[in-house]
């Protein structure tokens, strides 16, 4: 790719969201900056409440995220208009006054914000259905307007032999009707996103738990341990295993190349039925955008570099 690198981030990236208009970066900080099509900064950058964002998803140019600060035992969830300029929020030592419920502070130019008494665990939104894990509380649906649907209690999970954290939710993932939750230590549940009831549990296909991460792209899966294992499955089936120099950071589907860009541990990756391939950063990626055969790779300082792996287009693409 010959085009211009983007800006560098002002603040350290934690993940990146797609969205009609461009862009949505989070910072560690819960800052937000929201980058148009060409990736330039839309508006300056902003931070809506001073706490980290644990979870994030983006429905029809919404934000809907979760808050959650250990220090401060507090804990938010809320939803925020990307069609309007971010807005600069309370500062943290005001969140440290606070001494009762009807004093807490929100996110600013939220649509409408609630506070948690649990963490959040997961997190996901499709069409007018928005669901979400609280830790040792329940599961819950609501609608896009924060309306409850239905509340379920804690998914339960069969396991003959329990180790610590087996049961905590690493994912979260809508399709059509239904829902899926994974856990930790190894399983999945298939529930119905109507009425949050289970439909079937079953263990997943992959490496050995404790389980880390779990992406999803049509039929194709990724599933990634602590320890940097991973497995590719398709329609059930394994596809490909892989160990990594460390944890996986982020990864994404690539139609064009027909595998998956993995951001790892201070090393990208790109992965098909027919091999693996490899280069090495001095940084930690944190989010890969594929585009126009090849991608960008945002690294855990803020700046933007071309991914060594791109598709061999023919002359007729290359020209368009």
């Amino acid at each position: 790719m010959d085009e211009g690198l983007p800006e560098k981030i002002p603040f350290l990236p934690s993940c990146v969201h797609s969205f009609s208009g461009g862009l949505l970066v989070i910072g560690m900080d819960g800052e937000i900056l929201l980058l148009g099509k060409e990736l330039k900064p839309i508006h300056p950058h902003a931070t809506p409440f001073p706490m980290k964002i644990s979870h994030s998803v983006v429905l029809n140019d919404r934000l809907y995220a979760t808050w959650i600060d250990g220090e401060l035992m507090m804990a938010r969830m809320g939803c925020i208009d990307l069609n309007n300029p971010p807005e600069e929020g309370p500062q943290r030592a005001d969140l440290r006054t606070i001494r009762t419920m009807d004093m807490a502070l929100h996110p600013k130019g939220n649509q409408w914000s609630h506070v948690l008494d649990a963490e959040p665990l997961g997190l996901g939104a499709k069409g007018e259905s928005l669901v979400f894990v609280l830790w040792r509380k329940g599961l819950y649906g609501l609608t896009p307007e924060a309306n409850e649907l239905w509340r379920m209690p804690e998914p339960s999970w069969n396991y003959p032999k329990r180790r610590p954290r087996d049961t905590e939710t690493i994912s979260l993932h809508i399709h059509k009707e239904e829902f899926t939750l994974t856990s930790r230590g190894g399983r999945i549940q298939r529930r119905s996103l109507l009425t949050g009831e289970l439909i079937e549990e079953f263990i997943v296909i992959g490496p050995e738990a404790p389980l880390e991460l779990h992406f999803k792209h049509g039929p194709h899966e990724l599933i990634c341990s602590t320890n940097g294992e991973m497995c590719w499955i398709h329609k059930g089936e394994l596809v490909r295993t892989l160990k990594l120099n460390g944890p996986v950071q982020y990864a994404v589907w690539d139609s064009t190349m027909e595998g998956w860009r993995i951001a790892g541990w201070r090393e990208e990756l790109l992965i098909t039925a027919s091999e693996n391939k490899r280069h090495e950063w001095n940084e930690i990626p944190i989010h890969i955008e594929p585009v126009k055969g090849g991608a960008l790779i945002l690294l855990n300082d803020g700046t933007w570099h071309n991914s060594v792996f791109e598709a061999k287009l023919p002359p007729s693409s290359e020209e368009e």
